[in-house]
């Protein structure tokens, strides 16, 4: 298929306006907590409400005491999966408490509008966010992408001190992913390592696009103006989307090896952010997101070197 070229810098209109509407938690009850959850935290079942979405449940996890501060963790695909158990420790020891929240069903399915359905993590995010109390995030792939709704649509920005974005946000620029011709892979530059190229095609993932938008990405026919002007508008990147974040240290991480379009679509949403980021490259990723596992430029392994980042931005100097 041709293949059309890429300005990172898009032509679009970002403002401040047009913020929607979280949802709420409610119908909290304790339970035992799942396999995945850190051993000792204390887990509740709760119900999230959000506008024009389906009603969808959710088990929570607090372990220890928020000393220096708290972080939330958020797994990828449809965050039906504990994050974070790898990370307690350190965490933990760091003063540190921890959330993990896992979903009963993907988040990302509800009635076709995936910025309206990310409702559901950035009420969850903020359900948890006492002013008092520093608040961090480490969210993976879809857990990024959520994370880049909730900064960019649901003005979260304000509640958190750091967020740690492994190998995503993966939903920055939609079309981009989709649309048919495709579109060429792009040079990214991190802040920490070598230039690389990658594809921000949704190759292995246009199924679960497909599921959540009811119209095929990455169809073998090129795709009507109704479809792309459908999935630009989806995007975290989109007219209207908030992209300074004053108070928010954001941390990326994105896999070197070219396998999904995760380290395409980071650098999509960092490019349009005006405030500042970092993005480390990160080589021998175990597959396609397996930062934690591969190293960094200065051969730390990816998952000593993220711990080692939230640590320092999180305690007292």
């Amino acid at each position: 298929m041709k293949k059309l070229l890429i300005v990172v810098v898009f032509a679009l209109s970002l403002s401040a306006a047009a913020q929607l509407p979280l949802g709420s938690v409610g119908n909290v009850q304790p339970t035992l907590c799942p396999t995945g959850f850190v051993t000792g935290a204390a887990c509740s079942t709760a119900t999230v409400s959000c506008p024009d979405e389906p009603d969808i449940q959710i088990t929570f996890g607090t372990y220890g005491k928020p000393t220096n501060g708290t972080v939330i963790l958020l797994n990828g695909n449809g965050g039906t999966v504990p994050a974070g158990s790898g990370v307690a420790s350190a965490y933990k020891k760091a003063g540190l408490s921890l959330i993990q929240f896992v979903f009963a069903t993907f988040w990302e399915y509800g009635n076709g509008n995936l910025k309206q359905a990310a409702c559901r993590p950035a009420t969850v995010f903020n359900h948890f966010y006492n002013p008092d109390v520093p608040y961090a995030a480490q969210v993976t792939s879809a857990g990024s992408g959520a994370m880049g709704y909730a900064l960019a649509w649901y003005g979260m920005a304000h509640e958190f001190k750091n967020v740690e974005l492994l190998v995503g946000p993966v939903f920055s620029n939609i079309k981009l992913g989709c649309e048919v011709p495709e579109a060429s892979a792009i040079t990214i530059i991190p802040t920490d390592g070598a230039s690389f190229t990658d594809s921000p095609l949704y190759d292995n993932e246009y199924t679960f696009l497909t599921k959540i938008f009811g119209v095929a990405c990455l169809p073998t026919t090129d795709t009507p103006p109704t479809h792309n002007a459908l999935w630009a508008s989806q995007s975290i990147i989109s007219a209207g989307a908030i992209v300074s974040y004053p108070t928010t240290r954001l941390a990326a991480w994105g896999c070197n090896n070219g396998l999904n379009p995760s380290s395409a679509q980071s650098y999509l949403f960092l490019s349009e952010v005006k405030t500042p980021w970092t993005f480390t490259a990160i080589t021998d990723c175990d597959g396609a997101e397996g930062v934690e596992s591969g190293k960094t430029p200065d051969g730390v392994v990816g998952l000593t070197a993220i711990e080692e980042d939230m640590i320092s931005a999180m305690t007292p100097k």
